[in-house]
């Protein structure tokens, strides 16, 4: 088993790549520091005698027009080298075309021995075809990548009892949701900050009806929100609110008593509608919502000044917004970002994780040696903690370097040109972690604080984001956007309240409701959700 150091995780290899290009740009461009080797990598020699050739199907980098560097820059590269004794060929498709690319490679009798899948439907349906191999023999070998990521990532990896790959990368949560509110005006209104659903609704009529902003005009609301531009009310600021309830729209699915619940029916859901159309009727939610499809014009709504909740990307705390929202106001508002309210339940969501779809997994065509190569060359990428920046930041002495003792992420800072001639090493970056705040690069104490605190409040993955859509199902589409009309119209008294049982009945007689939920059971039972 290969030892390694366990160090910070690190995150997600890109999303969809370029063409796999032989050269750089030329160092003399641009003037930079001259890129730093580590003297931290493992060697494996010892252990690896062979040196094998390995074929790794990168599918999921950041940046997919990156080309990439002769090998004698590709300090990444050499680093995975060096670790476990292999020479390593790297395939990247271009963007948009890593699905076409993969079957032909398979269909020549090529299949890459480590191939990065987007999806846990295209995981399941190559291992039905005999492309990928069954991991489950091999990973107690590998106990620092098992610990790396959580027991559901792993459960995202199983199929029929077995676990055939590798989580991809870790998705990001609890940056692009933050409880923004304007704690100047609390101050003003000599209020609290607010803790529970009770006391947020209070909060925010005081910020309508008392001038906070102090110039004698009724032109303040206490929150706003939106939807997109298909009608779905998630990221938009509404689904914060019903997280107080425990309940999302529209595919929000649960197990609760070894039986599936679907959230947008549910008791809480009414409660959850219930309370935003109380917000609607009291003239607390700014009646420009329901123009509020895009984020571009909620953020215009946070520069203007007139609202005093809304639910925001937290790097909008971060100078340069801040410094906007100045020259558009005139005033320095005091935004900070609290910890979602807890709800009349005891629910304290942010938001759920994203379900671990991306993942690692090795051809069956690869003997038992080559798989526990590969096996150790992830868990090298993954938990070596010394060879964590190299991956995670960059080319040391360009990207990042050693700062009072630790690594600091110099990316945000550098120009342009500098950028564009590192930007190979984004093919790397799937060990980082995404709770790494210094790898976004954040500069503001007030950002990091809240990346910190947000990621106590973001709730374990439902058992629903592992579900996969029926292709039998012909109501789907029509089904989820009634849902979503119509929770909007409970929210804004178009629908009234008393209507509920008639919203549950049509789901039922119209959009095939029961034979949903008996899919839905199916497919978690197979999964292992119900037993």
């Amino acid at each position: 088993m290969h030892k390694s150091k366990i160090m910070l995780p690190i995150l997600a290899l890109a999303v969809g790549m370029g063409t796999v290009l032989s050269g750089c740009g030329s160092k003399d461009e641009v003037n930079h520091p001259a890129p730093t080797t580590t003297d931290s990598v493992s060697s494996q020699d010892n252990k690896f005698e062979e040196k094998l050739k390995i074929t790794m199907f990168n599918a999921g980098t950041f940046n997919a027009g990156a080309p990439l560097p002769p090998k004698e820059e590709d300090i990444q590269r050499q680093m995975l080298e060096k670790a476990v004794n292999i020479d390593l060929n790297m395939i990247i498709p271009q963007a948009g075309e890593a699905t076409t690319k993969l079957n032909t490679l398979i269909a020549g009798g090529d299949i890459p021995d480590l191939i990065f899948l987007k999806s846990r439907a295209d995981l399941s349906q190559y291992y039905d075809q005999g492309i990928l191999a069954d991991l489950t023999p091999y990973l107690d070998q590998y106990p620092e990548l098992q610990k790396r990521f959580s027991d559901t990532s792993w459960e995202a990896m199983k199929y029929n009892g077995k676990t055939i790959a590798v989580p991809g990368y870790d998705n990001v949560n609890g940056i692009i949701n933050g409880m923004f509110i304007r704690n100047d005006w609390l101050k003003k209104l000599n209020l609290e900050i607010p803790t529970t659903h009770e006391e947020l609704f209070e909060v925010m009529k005081a910020f309508t009806e008392q001038d906070p902003d102090g110039n004698g005009k009724n032109d303040t609301y206490g929150f706003i929100g939106g939807m997109n531009k298909e009608g779905n009310l998630q990221t938009y600021g509404f689904d914060t609110l019903m997280w107080m309830f425990g309940v999302n729209p529209p595919g929000a699915i649960d197990v609760i008593n070894n039986e599936a619940v679907l959230l947008f029916t549910d008791p809480k859901m009414k409660e959850a509608v219930s309370y935003i159309n109380k917000m609607m009727e009291a003239k607390v939610v700014d009646p420009d919502w329901v123009s509020m499809n895009t984020t571009d014009l909620l953020d215009q709504k946070l520069f203007k000044g007139k609202v005093g909740v809304m639910v925001r990307d937290i790097r909008k705390l971060e100078p340069e917004t801040q410094k906007r929202i100045v020259e558009v106001t005139g005033e320095e508002a005091e935004w900070i970002v609290i910890p979602p309210m807890t709800g009349p339940y005891g629910d304290q969501i942010l938001e759920r994780k994203t379900y671990q779809g991306n993942s690692w997994a090795i051809s069956a065509k690869a003997d038992e040696d080559k798989i526990n190569r590969v096996l150790s060359m992830l868990e090298y990428a993954f938990t070596d903690e010394e060879a964590y920046p190299h991956f995670a930041y960059g080319v040391k002495g360009v990207q990042w370097d050693i700062v009072d003792g630790k690594a600091d992420n110099k990316n945000s800072e550098l120009p342009k040109e500098i950028k564009d001639q590192y930007t190979w090493v984004d093919h790397y970056r799937f060990p980082r972690r995404g709770d790494d705040p210094e790898y976004f690069s954040f500069k503001d104490p007030k950002t990091i604080e809240a990346f910190a605190s947000n990621q106590k409040y973001v709730s374990p993955t439902l058992p629903g984001a592992a579900l996969t859509s029926d292709p039998n199902d012909t109501k789907a589409a029509e089904r989820v956007r009634y849902i979503n009309e119509t929770l909007v119209k409970f929210m804004s008294g178009q629908e009234p309240l008393s209507n509920w049982d008639h919203y549950i009945e049509t789901l039922e007689a119209t959009f095939d409701l029961q034979k949903y939920k008996e899919n839905v059971t199916e497919q978690l039972k197979s999964i292992g959700y119900i037993k």
